[in-house]
């Protein structure tokens, strides 16, 4: 295990509250240029039409855009600030690469929902990620309300690792047409947690929904219970997500690996970006 020698970016109050709960919202971390700056760079990633960008069920309505940091410099800047690969560095005790990046669109009215899942079993069985040392980091580009489908966790049910899942097989309805690996990505979760698991840890830990301006950020832990509502509101709601993970970890998956933009393919640690 290696680190790199820097200032910490998250208190040691933010790193127990994350072990604790599977979660931290830090809220306005980002400046509020380096927000603008993204923004602006997400409209022009959303218009980019590649393999990269996956749509709704409706083959219109953009849902997300997979490897950006690969793509854009802005992003690509952004990715290896402190206050994003440091704090990841915080959270996980050694040096960090991106395993994925992607831009998340809940767009009014119709952006649709991500079941119930968790995130780290797609890296376990697609990627052969062996452990779940990895972090999701979520910058709000939006303000994130009740009612533009916020991500809404089950707090503490990433202590109870990978839990109970039916996985589903085929492609799912509207992407036909698709590669094989775009069923982990729509609506349709691949690897669904059944309903008496969920039931029986929301009754045990309760549901939150983190909320914030934009620009925060948002951490959490690749096996926290999580979903999220269709947007019902005329506000959008866009995310870059940055999915860190320990450069001790690497994927296992080298015989058969997901396309690059979904799954880094090799492991360079992270300089950050002062």
């Amino acid at each position: 295990m290696q680190i790199t020698q820097r200032t910490a970016v998250l208190n040691a109050d933010a790193v127990a509250t994350y072990r604790r709960t599977g979660f931290f919202l830090a809220a306005g971390l980002l400046p509020a240029d380096v927000v603008g700056e993204l923004s602006a760079a997400a409209a022009g990633i959303l218009a980019q039409d590649s393999p990269r960008r996956i749509t709704e069920r409706d083959g219109v309505t953009v849902r997300s855009v997979y490897g950006p940091h690969q793509t854009d410099p802005v992003v690509a800047r952004v990715c290896r600030r402190p206050e994003l690969a440091g704090a990841a560095m915080d959270l996980l005790g050694e040096d960090v690469y991106i395993h994925q990046s992607k831009v998340n669109v809940k767009a009014a009215f119709v952006g649709d929902q991500w079941e119930w899942h968790q995130d780290y079993i797609y890296w376990l069985k697609d990627d052969g990620i062996r452990t779940p040392d990895l972090v999701n980091v979520a910058v709000f580009l939006d303000e994130v309300t009740e009612f533009n489908g916020p991500l809404t966790f089950v707090p503490c049910s990433h202590n109870e690792g990978v839990l109970a899942a039916t996985e589903k097989h085929g492609v799912p309805v509207g992407y036909e047409d698709a590669p094989q690996w775009v069923s982990t990505l729509t609506a349709d979760e691949k690897y669904r947690v059944r309903h008496d698991v969920i039931a029986r840890l929301a009754t045990a830990h309760g549901l939150v929904s983190p909320k914030g301006p934009a620009g925060s950020v948002l951490f959490f832990h690749p096996n926290i219970l999580h979903a999220s509502s269709p947007n019902i509101s005329p506000f959008g709601r866009t995310t870059l997500i940055t999915v860190y993970n320990a450069v001790s970890n690497p994927p296992t998956n080298t015989g058969n690996p997901r396309p690059d933009f979904l799954a880094a393919h090799g492991t360079t640690p992270v300089r950050i970006i002062y």
